[in-house]
């Protein structure tokens, strides 16, 4: 290689590396990685799955209430046909860690002969970067 080629190689090698310092990551929105931890919720509890959704409440929550404990609040979920997230708003999640996540479900209760849907508002809150659902007690 000429001595040329070479300082335009080393020229354009330093400057990837240079540039490549200036691209960071840009961090999920509140609504995104609140919504993708209530998903994971949401398909354990839709799997029967107590001990999985019961590992999305708080450490504070699960030093205080049982998974058995935690489950009997979705007792009415053997009637679920279907359930998926609805709307996400964290307008407080800025200041004070708070997002609503609405659940749709489509059910069907004894001697109905049709579908009900209704929607339910979960609150998660966010601890050290984490988001965890806020049961209701």
């Amino acid at each position: 290689m000429n001595s040329g080629v070479k300082f335009n190689f080393a020229s354009v090698m330093i400057a990837l590396v240079l540039l490549s310092g200036c691209v960071t990551p840009t961090p999920e929105s509140p609504e995104v990685a609140c919504g993708d931890r209530a998903q994971a919720w949401l398909d354990a509890l839709m799997a029967f799955d107590i001990k999985g959704i019961y590992s999305f409440t708080s450490p504070a929550y699960q030093s205080a209430h049982t998974a058995r404990n935690y489950s009997r609040n979705y007792a009415g979920r053997n009637m679920w046909k279907t359930a998926e997230l609805g709307e996400i708003r964290c307008d407080g999640a800025e200041e004070f860690g708070v997002c609503e996540v609405d659940l749709v479900i489509t059910y069907r209760a004894p001697m109905m002969k049709e579908d009900m849907s209704r929607v339910l508002t979960e609150s998660w809150v966010q601890i050290d970067g984490v988001w965890y659902t806020q049961p209701r007690l």
